[in-house]
């Protein structure tokens, strides 16, 4: 089964993220900030990371910078949902390796079609 890391400090974006991708057959780990996150990816790694740009703490692209930093994760898909979608953030994180974007509010599908591209619900 593959497995995904949901990043954000919305509770609301995260429950909805877990409950599609559950369904949709993905194992789901949630985190409300990237610190958590970066430490959960000592443990173990995903098959791909979903993050929000905007969180307290650790930012999603700090996140990111230190997930492209890391040999060993250098190589694991990121895709970046945000509400906010200002020309110069959304170039940053292009510019720092992210692979695919969403905009919030985003639905089931485009998540889901998102997640599909890098991981599959079963290995």
């Amino acid at each position: 089964m593959a497995h995904v890391f949901v990043v954000d400090d919305d509770p609301v974006v995260c429950r909805l993220a877990q409950y599609v991708l559950e369904r949709a057959g993905y194992s789901v780990d949630v985190f409300y900030d990237g610190e958590d996150a970066l430490a959960a990816l000592e443990r173990g790694r995903p098959n791909v990371v979903v993050t929000d740009l905007m969180m307290p703490r650790m930012n999603g692209l700090s996140l990111l910078h230190r997930i492209r930093a890391n040999v060993a994760w250098s190589a694991l898909p990121v895709i970046i949902f945000t509400a906010r979608s200002e020309a110069h953030e959304l170039q940053q994180a292009e510019e720092a390796g992210a692979n695919q974007f969403l905009s919030k509010p985003f639905s089931s599908a485009q998540l889901l079609d998102a997640v599909r591209r890098f991981a599959s619900p079963t290995t």
